[in-house]
């Protein structure tokens, strides 16, 4: 599992892990971006391990693009896309129109690409129906775009945007 800065890695903090290599995230906000790479050099050196990626829609606007290297040598990452349009760790933080993103068609990537598998999920049965295609699709990569409203947050978000917030309201 990888999962971005943000929270994508907020809310994976309650997964058990039961090797150290098993999870991979930088801890780092400065690192957004990570995970799609991340997948590929992870995949590249156990090509045996299939990646679960979770990341933002902002992020992915940085670095998704590595979807490309992925085809290039025929790996098979299932990447979660979170789009809940926009920045939502700084939204907690300090709000503004500057944490909003611009809409993309995530899974349509594979239109792009010409390979790979695109799905997307505004509803937990539409969830369910793209978990289990995912899971059987194999020869490629598989992208979800998972829509979610833009203030819907983890429990970890939640305790540490209070904390930041409270600083950033102290500093005026």
């Amino acid at each position: 599992m990888i999962a971005d800065p943000g929270d994508g890695l907020f809310g994976a903090a309650d997964l058990t892990i039961h090797r150290r290599t098993e999870f991979l995230s930088p801890a780092y906000y400065a690192s957004m971006g990570f995970a799609v790479p991340a997948a590929l050099g992870a995949q590249i050196n156990h090509p045996h391990l299939r990646p679960i990626v979770f990341v933002g829609d902002g992020a992915f606007q940085m670095t998704g693009q590595e979807l490309s290297t992925i085809v290039r040598y025929g790996l098979n990452p299932i990447v979660f896309v979170l789009n809940n349009k926009g920045y939502t760790t700084e939204r907690f933080i300090q709000d503004g129109p500057y944490n909003d993103v611009h809409e993309w068609a995530y899974h349509r990537w594979p239109e792009v690409l010409r390979q790979g598998l695109g799905l997307e999920a505004r509803t937990e049965d539409e969830f369910e129906d793209a978990l289990a295609k995912a899971e059987k699709y194999t020869s490629g990569f598989v992208i979800l775009n998972v829509h979610f409203d833009p203030l819907d947050r983890s429990k970890a978000l939640e305790r540490l945007a209070r904390r930041l917030r409270a600083r950033v309201q102290e500093r005026g």
